[in-house]
């Protein structure tokens, strides 16, 4: 009897341990990838030359291995980042937006956006979002440019889109400020693609 016992226990126990693994490797499977373990504090420099010399090399090389991943063009995540932050200062606050919103960090994600919809769509449960942090900044944006890319197709809606919304863009209501603003990335552009 105590034969039966300890298999039928047994058998139980595997059955518990499998549904456990079972339930962990699908939670996993759905998980984004991590382009850079956000821990690290520095990337570690190769021996090449930076693909853009005029920001720092950190941004450079992330910005460039993260749109290889995601299929973005580089030129124009880089091109986006001189208009929306020339100095390239991760810790930079906009003015208050007319909707009371502000814009932060390396890319100026807006605020509103940033802990909601892109937190949801872009984001990861297990790490805390921090805007501030250049890696979370530009992993952030250049997914969000890539979802932009696959939805609008046409580089000027994108840039269009990154800075006035995508729902401005696709009801042809587009304010002056952003097609100035797409001037400015499309000038950025030439001469990024120029040095080529």
């Amino acid at each position: 009897m105590n034969k039966f016992k300890i298999i039928f226990l047994s058998c139980v126990a595997v059955l518990v341990i499998s549904g456990m693994v079972c339930c962990y490797l699908l939670g996993t499977s759905r998980a984004k990838k991590i382009a850079v373990d956000f821990t690290v504090e520095e990337i570690v420099i190769p021996e090449t030359e930076p693909r853009y010399k005029h920001i720092p090399r950190q941004y450079s090389d992330y910005i460039c291995r993260l749109c290889d991943e995601l299929d973005v063009d580089s030129d124009l995540a880089v091109a986006i980042l001189m208009v929306e932050n020339p100095e390239y200062n991760p810790e930079a606050i906009s003015k208050p937006n007319l909707n009371g919103t502000l814009d932060l960090g390396l890319f100026q994600l807006n605020d509103y956006y940033v802990w909601t919809t892109f937190k949801d769509r872009y984001w990861f449960e297990n790490i805390e979002l921090n805007p501030f942090n250049w890696k979370h900044n530009i992993y952030i944006a250049l997914h969000h440019i890539q979802y932009l890319q696959d939805k609008l197709k046409v580089e000027e809606d994108v840039i269009m889109a990154y800075n006035g919304g995508e729902g401005n863009v696709m009801n042809d209501t587009v304010k002056p400020s952003t097609k100035v603003y797409l001037a400015k990335v499309k000038n950025n552009l030439y001469l990024l693609r120029g040095e080529k």
